[in-house]
Order: structure tokens, then sequence, then C-alpha cells
């Protein structure tokens, strides 16, 4: 079948390949006040693609980390909700932590999008489309390593 399964995440948890590659992984937390966590499995170069889809808006964080010295690299853009903006944030050389909170760094509507690549050992790579409220800011940190 062409259909990719839905997944909904509705709390702190590890990612894996076996139940989440390929899948479409709903960013559920209920009521949306609680932080989540999802953690990637470490980046071989497997080719394994995760998309993540808010569909409750948490202003309590959803965070999407890798693990280990993996980072991730590429770009995401946010759109403010209120203003006809658009700014485009790119990840720096140490980037693991990708942190939706439910205002400025996205994650304000549901639809909102980050999918991440497996694409070589200890690398991920992202892209996304984000809605933002008030100053867009980057969702790229270093918290793992």
């Amino acid at each position: 079948s062409m259909v990719k399964p839905i997944v909904t995440l509705v709390a702190t948890g590890s990612i894996t390949v076996a139940s989440h590659a390929g899948r479409t992984l709903l960013m559920g937390e209920v009521g949306g006040n609680a932080a989540a966590t999802f953690t990637l499995p470490a980046a071989t170069g497997s080719g394994a693609e995760y998309r993540f889809i808010v569909s409750v808006i948490n202003t309590s964080n959803y965070k999407i980390q890798v693990t280990g010295d993996d980072t991730i690299d590429g770009s995401v853009t946010l759109h403010q909700d209120s203003a006809n903006t658009v700014v485009s944030f790119n990840t720096a050389s140490d980037s693991d932590t990708i942190t939706l909170n439910g205002t400025t760094t996205g994650g304000v509507s549901i639809g909102d999008e980050i999918t991440l690549l497996d694409m070589a050992t200890d690398q991920y790579m992202v892209k996304g489309v984000l809605t933002a409220s008030g100053t867009e800011a980057t969702p790229f940190t270093a918290e793992v390593s």
C-alpha cells in the first residue's frame, strides 16, 4: 500500500526504525501542556525518514533530539502567524535538538511539519515548514552533546 501508517506520539519516548521510520508521526501530547521529547536512533546512513507533524499545539515544548554525538544539518522555514513575514533558519555545526515551543520557534499551528533523514553516520538532515508567533527564533540548539 502507498498509504503511510500514522503513529501518534503523546509523551516523551524513543523513536525507533522499526516503529517509526517511514510513518507519519503526529506530535499529539494530550492537552498540549506537558513537555514531550522524542529521541531519534543513532544516525547510521540508513536512509530512514522521520516525518513529525504537530497535531496538538503544545506550549510546553515538543523536542526532537539526536543521540550521542549525532548532529542535525539543514534548515526550516517559519511563517509568522499574524504578519506577512517568512524567515529561514539554518542549523549550526553543533545542532542536535529541535524545539517547537508553540510560539517563537514554531509549533503554533496544527500541520507544522519537520522531516529528518538519516543520511550518514552521525548525521541527520532536516527540512521543515513551521508557524511561529511573536518574533521568530531558531528552533535549533546543542543540548545533547
